[in-house]
């Protein structure tokens, strides 16, 4: 897997167009197909988010599905902070 620039290429290609737990479902997969479960390898190798991968990894064995929490970022409205 080491040489493979084509398929490294493909991996990463395809993880971006995805989202979510897609998105690490699909990392996790490839970790584990390709990198004998190595969150570790797939961050050298490909550049992916160990963390991410790591969630994806424990997604798969669990079956319980983490879920992003968008709405909690960046800035919010001011009446919402300080009700008073």
């Amino acid at each position: 897997m080491h040489g493979s620039e084509t398929i490294k290429s493909t991996f990463k290609d395809a993880a971006k167009k995805l989202t979510g737990n897609r998105q690490r479902d699909f990392m996790a997969k490839v970790t584990e197909d390709y990198f004998e479960g190595s969150a570790g390898k797939a961050e050298t190798i490909l550049g992916w988010n160990r963390h991410s991968v790591q969630r994806g990894l424990q997604e798969r064995k669990t079956g319980i599905i983490c879920l992003d929490n968008y709405r909690a970022r960046g800035c919010h409205k001011s009446e919402e902070r300080l009700p008073n």
